[in-house]
């Protein structure tokens, strides 16, 4: 076993790298970089064309708003809530496909100015994401390289929720890696307002054992549900349910851009397959996506990967598995990428890891997620590329751990 591949001196060499000036160098610039990007967004505002900043916020404001002055049944219209965006912003036609649990959690930013609402949504959920990555990596250094992936800024951009979804799954496995299970299941349950998300945490904490999360996840998701309840009433569930089958024709009539959306899915309708073709590819993917976290989640990992594996499998999974993401959902995509990485400096890098991590990185940005219109895009490239180096790192140290010259 070569120094690289031994645990503790590996792990030292990698914080040495991480330390480097020229790799801290070039995360300050791309930070700065991607700065100027969200501040041309911003100045837009009041220079530009007036398009609300961060402008997928607009929903998610007005719904609160609404809800705030006692309408919450407004957001389950869709041509009355995007009148009521056209009346306020001058820009519409922005849904709200969410249930009411994430309304109850927007309720705060009711009572704030729009601008004000925005900045605090997308700089602090950010700041969430990147704090519960350095948790779950145990490094002061993952904060800041996590805030390099192109994803985070794509979902301030948007004015999306993605680093709050990120934020919650690296939470979750960091409280789970630390056999605190109950709080794993707390964070992971929270994010019920994104369900197609977690069709796989179940599986996971399944085939792992995880009994106290699960009754924990379950709670939380049932507390989270009567408290909206008790707040909005059953008439705003109800308005929720019969909208929720429009959320399925915008994917499949396109309604949104299907460059938009990052799965197999999408990309097969890019290319003109038909659609039938395109839900049975998404189903096999789905299916194979499954099976290797069962696979994962199951393998008696030793303590200093098991956590991180078994997270890294499970986020590109869901990756990959839903065809409802799109772009500025790739953030999710910073977790599995920051535990290569780490793993690469660690316990070495596999001879292939490293060009297609640059890869990855690089088809981020022909995507729409940059805040530009593409007729065609890549992403659905990126998710899949990383699940297939986490499911190559999963079996390499299944089979023991020894990095390929």
């Amino acid at each position: 076993m070569n120094e690289a591949d031994q645990p503790g001196r590996g792990g030292a060499t990698g914080d040495r790298i991480m330390r480097s000036e020229i790799v801290r160098a070039l995360a300050v610039f791309l930070l700065v970089f991607y700065a100027a990007r969200i501040g041309l967004d911003i100045a837009n505002t009041f220079i530009g064309t007036g398009k609300p900043i961060f402008a997928d916020f607009v929903s998610f404001w007005t719904a609160a708003s609404s809800a705030v002055q006692g309408d919450s049944l407004l957001p389950y219209h869709f041509d009355a809530f995007s009148a009521q965006q056209k009346a306020l912003f001058g820009w519409d036609k922005f849904a709200f496909f969410y249930p009411p649990v994430w309304l109850l959690y927007l309720l705060p930013f009711g009572f704030m100015p729009y601008m004000v609402a925005a900045m605090v949504f997308a700089f602090g959920t950010a700041a969430l994401a990147a704090w519960a990555m350095g948790a779950l990596l145990r490094s002061r250094q993952a904060m800041l390289f996590v805030l390099v992936w192109p994803g985070i800024t794509f979902a301030m951009l948007h004015g999306q929720n993605s680093n709050l979804n990120l934020a919650l799954m690296a939470g979750f496995l960091a409280a789970l890696d630390r056999r605190r299970e109950v709080l794993a299941g707390v964070l992971i349950g929270l994010m019920a307002y994104k369900p197609h998300f977690g069709l796989l945490v179940p599986v996971a904490l399944l085939a792992g054992g995880h009994w106290r999360a699960i009754g924990a996840a379950a709670l939380t998701v049932l507390a989270t549900g009567l408290a909206s309840l008790a707040v909005f009433g059953a008439g705003t569930w109800a308005a929720f349910l019969a909208q929720a089958p429009e959320a399925n024709r915008w994917l499949v009539e396109a309604v949104v851009p299907i460059s938009k959306f990052a799965s197999l899915f999408a990309l097969a309708r890019q290319i003109d397959l038909p659609l039938s073709v395109a839900f049975v590819l998404q189903a096999v993917l789905a299916l194979g996506a499954v099976a290797a976290v069962v696979l994962v989640w199951r393998h008696p990992y030793e303590a200093g990967l098991r956590g991180l594996l078994r997270g890294a499998v499970l986020v590109s999974a869901t990756c990959v598995t839903t065809p409802f993401i799109l772009d500025y959902d790739l953030a999710l995509l910073a977790l599995p990428v920051a535990v290569l990485v780490q793993l690469g400096l660690s316990r070495g890098f596999c001879a292939h890891e490293v060009p297609v991590l640059a890869l990855a990185f690089a088809l981020m940005f022909f995507t729409s997620g940059w805040g530009v219109a593409l007729d065609h895009s890549a992403s659905a490239l990126p998710g899949l590329l990383v699940f297939a180096l986490c499911l190559y790192r999963a079996k390499m140290h299944a089979a023991g751990g020894r990095v390929p010259d």
